[in-house]
């Protein structure tokens, strides 16, 4: 921008803000009240000026920018200005009453209260200083009620948002279940490796589309888009109907393969024991004098070294060590065994079945459908709400 341009350019912000000085004489900076703003005028606010920068800077709101936007947003607010009613109401308060420009007024509550009064028809009665006054306080109060509601609005919009992620975390955890199971459910039912994949990628599209589509519900009825509501409505259903099946299946042959393990292990149980009960009559059949394998083989070891392998007591230790190596071996089998029949091995042949849930396959897949699509939706709608009103506040302030 030239010199020229620049020149005129503080020429006009000056014009509009009534400062009488050259601009061209005076230094780099001027302070002048605040025009933009009522609660300026309230709190007695500044705008600093920069010529050489060509920027505004509002003390008040912290408001910057350049001197052209500036200009811009003073003309917009002097347009928007009722002018004097007549030439006679600006001879009557030229009698001693000091003249005051239109910025201002514009600024000030008493003065803009005053430009109204000059409106009134010569036959109308002024207000008096009280009345003035009176509704200066008024409109004072409602700056603080409408502040006060602005702080409560701010404590209201953090909690919310906090219990909406809350809910979309929650709702995601149940739609990742919920994918999973549909994955298990539907995979399981084509023996294929390739279109088993595929048919669980399809469980988990079903989980996606239904707690997303009940927000889709929402967004075009809040848009009164009735007919792309009721269609993003059947979507969901349809994907909610096909997520409680593949999580109802899936459950369903959860505790099918618990019985089975159960049945099974009733039956073995006979079998075990009295296979338990032989192993112990083996192991009383050998001596209980007999060595441990270790110390027999130490034994050997030394014997083989001195090479008195021709000895009887080398034969004899050799005939324990298979006696030692049978016990031990038998011990092992007992205790596995006593394992199995106490629930305790690989087994599980003491299932516990009476701590099993007794919840249907079907009520709990609903269950968890329910908070995968509703909780998702509920979250998603109120941050989508929170973002809107938030635009829209600030709109209105600006």
């Amino acid at each position: 921008m030239s010199d020229e341009a620049q020149l005129k350019e503080a020429q006009r912000v000056a014009e509009l803000l009534g400062i009488t000085d050259d601009v061209s004489q005076v230094s780099s900076e001027a302070r002048v009240a605040c025009p933009l703003h009522p609660e300026c005028a309230e709190a007695n606010e500044y705008i600093t000026l920069n010529w050489q920068g060509r920027t505004y800077y509002c003390h008040g709101k912290g408001d910057t920018g350049s001197l052209k936007s500036l200009i811009k947003a003073l003309e917009s607010r002097r347009t928007a200005l009722v002018p004097l009613a007549s030439e006679e109401s600006d001879t009557a308060l030229a009698g001693g009453e000091p003249q005051y420009s239109v910025t201002v007024r514009a600024t000030n509550p008493v003065l803009k209260t005053e430009s109204k009064v000059l409106q009134l028809k010569p036959e109308q009665k002024l207000p008096s200083p009280e009345e003035i006054k009176a509704e200066r306080e008024i409109r004072l109060a409602e700056i603080r009620a409408e502040r006060a509601a602005r702080r409560r609005g701010r404590g209201e919009k953090t909690i919310i948002a906090l219990l909406a992620l809350i809910f979309v975390i929650a709702g995601l955890m149940a739609a990742g279940l919920s994918g999973f199971a549909n994955y298990q459910a539907f995979a399981s039912t084509v023996t294929d490796p390739l279109e088993s994949r595929i048919w669980g990628a399809a469980g988990i599209i079903a989980a996606i589309v239904s707690f997303g589509g009940f927000t889709f519900v929402y967004w075009h009825a809040a848009n009164k888009r009735t007919w792309e509501s009721l269609r993003s409505l059947a979507f969901a259903l349809v994907g909610a109907g096909a997520s409680i099946l593949g999580t109802e299946i899936y459950i369903r042959s959860n505790n099918l393969t618990a019985a089975t393990e159960v049945s099974s292990a009733a039956s073995n149980r006979d079998v075990l024991e009295a296979q338990l009960a032989d192993w112990r009559r083996q192991l009383e059949g050998i001596p209980p004098e007999t060595r441990s394998v270790e110390g027999l083989e130490a034994y050997i070891a030394e014997v083989e070294r001195v090479g008195r392998t021709e000895q009887k007591p080398y034969r004899d230790a050799q005939n324990e060590l298979g006696l030692a190596k049978r016990r031990d071996d038998l011990n092992a089998k007992i205790e596995a065994a006593n394992a199995e029949l106490l629930g305790q091995g690989s087994g599980n042949i003491l299932l516990q079945t009476e701590q099993r849930a007794a919840l249907p396959s079907w009520l709990f897949a609903v269950l968890l459908e329910l908070f995968s699509s509703q909780a998702t939706s509920i979250g998603f709608v109120a941050l989508l709400l929170l973002g809107t009103r938030g635009r829209a506040d600030q709109s209105a302030s600006g």
